[in-house]
């Protein structure tokens, strides 16, 4: 045990243990004395808080570095998943490609004429309907347009002050066929019902732009026909 003595009573004083310490107050009279080694002592304090602060840095970046190290290992784990999920995923797209090819396949040659404009369009039914109606007097205002279709078909139709009939038939899936008439403000001036061959007649009081409708039904496709006649206005008996 170190002692040393107070300077101004010299009572005999035991150094402090901390090595950081270079002074003390005397027990007995208050008087601070300065301990002999204390240069020794701030050289070692100041050894100790280097020593402290470099081992705080190292704590610092070996703590920096595990989380870095864990970020990383965690991107291989995602990365690793990724890549099996993109494995399985092209599995399944492969499958299913070799699933479905066949009747997407079967699809596409069964439709390919269709699409292409041959086969059967229903022209030849309104061919015939047409020439029953001449003898009545119709014309063809707008002549046989056929059209693969999938869906609703919309035409535009230029008149005069006429009566006209609007013809289509249908053929593939167009098994029914409904068609509508709508004036030049949208709205609905007639229509006819689901049937195989539908026709609709309309006497326009004035010139105007009319346009009509070739209905499908759902999930049909195929090619249909339409055509527009103009007809004699229906006598006062024909209406009754």
């Amino acid at each position: 045990m170190a002692t040393t003595r107070c300077p101004d009573c010299h009572a005999s004083l035991v150094v402090p243990e901390d090595p950081t310490a270079t002074t003390m107050r005397c027990g007995y009279c208050g008087s601070t004395v300065v301990l002999a080694d204390a240069e020794a002592r701030r050289r070692h304090a100041i050894e100790l808080e280097r020593e402290a602060r470099l081992r705080a840095q190292a704590e610092a970046a070996a703590a920096r570095e595990q989380r870095q190290e864990a970020r990383a290992e965690a991107e291989r784990r995602e990365e690793r998943r990724e890549r099996r999920r993109g494995r399985w995923g092209a599995r399944l797209m492969t499958l299913t490609a070799v699933l479905a090819a066949p009747t997407i396949i079967a699809i596409t040659v069964f439709d390919l004429p269709a699409r292409l404009g041959f086969g059967a369009s229903g022209a030849d039914r309104l061919k015939q309907v047409s020439a029953q109606l001449a003898t009545t007097g119709c014309t063809v205002l707008a002549p046989i347009r056929s059209t693969y279709a999938t869906g609703t078909v919309s035409t535009l139709l230029p008149v005069q002050a006429q009566c006209i009939r609007v013809l289509a038939a249908g053929a593939g899936d167009h098994r029914t066929l409904g068609l509508r008439l709508f004036a030049a403000d949208g709205k609905e001036l007639a229509k006819a019902g689901d049937t195989l061959d539908p026709q609709l007649a309309y006497c326009a009081p004035a010139p105007t732009t009319l346009r009509y409708e070739v209905v499908v039904g759902p999930a049909a496709k195929g090619r249909l026909s339409h055509m527009v006649l103009a007809c004699p206005a229906p006598t006062a008996k024909g209406r009754e």
